[in-house]
């Protein structure tokens, strides 16, 4: 693991506080189309790569199956297209599971004024809030469960990590 990678690991544990077994927030990750995932953290310490598939940068730790199902670029970019042409919602594949966009929003960013695109996935019983920066970096955020206390946290939680990244000039 890159020296790039734990620290932006500490700072995602640090700045979400994966710490409390009944917190909302079960894994976050932040995301690159150049690097894939380059940085995820899960609750109390658990390696949060199983809910995002392959991390790319970090040698052998990840089969080749991880990386196979980690997102490609296409499908990152179908993933912010606001229509829905073939009827059916749009997806995204993550680890295994088919996440289903329930809503996609633009926003503006009320601490650096920034428009934001902001997604809601949902797998199941199971909610990921993906919020995309101007430069191209996606910050996940996945919660366990369908309360919807938990997603309006995740949500926050998620907005208040890209005013931190575009304030270290991401």
């Amino acid at each position: 693991m890159s020296p790039a990678t734990e620290q932006w690991e500490d700072v995602l544990s640090t700045r979400f506080a994966l710490g409390g077994r009944n917190g909302a927030v079960r894994a976050v990750a932040a995301f690159s189309a150049e690097a894939g995932f380059f940085a995820v953290a899960g609750r109390e310490g658990e390696d949060g790569r199983q809910y995002f598939g392959g991390v790319a940068g970090q040698g052998d730790r990840h089969s080749a199956s991880d990386a196979a199902d980690a997102p490609d670029q296409a499908e990152m970019a179908a993933l912010w297209t606001a229509g829905q042409e073939t009827g059916r919602p749009r997806t995204l594949r993550l680890a295994g599971a088919v996440w289903h966009r329930e809503s996609l929003d633009r926003i503006t960013d009320a601490v650096t004024g920034t428009e934001l695109d902001l997604a809601l996935l949902r797998d199941k019983n199971r909610s990921m809030w993906v919020v995309r920066t101007c430069q191209g970096i996606c910050v996940f955020v996945l919660v366990d469960g369908d309360d919807e206390g938990h997603a309006a946290e995740a949500r926050s939680l998620a907005l208040d990590f890209d005013s931190f990244l575009v304030g270290q000039g991401y």
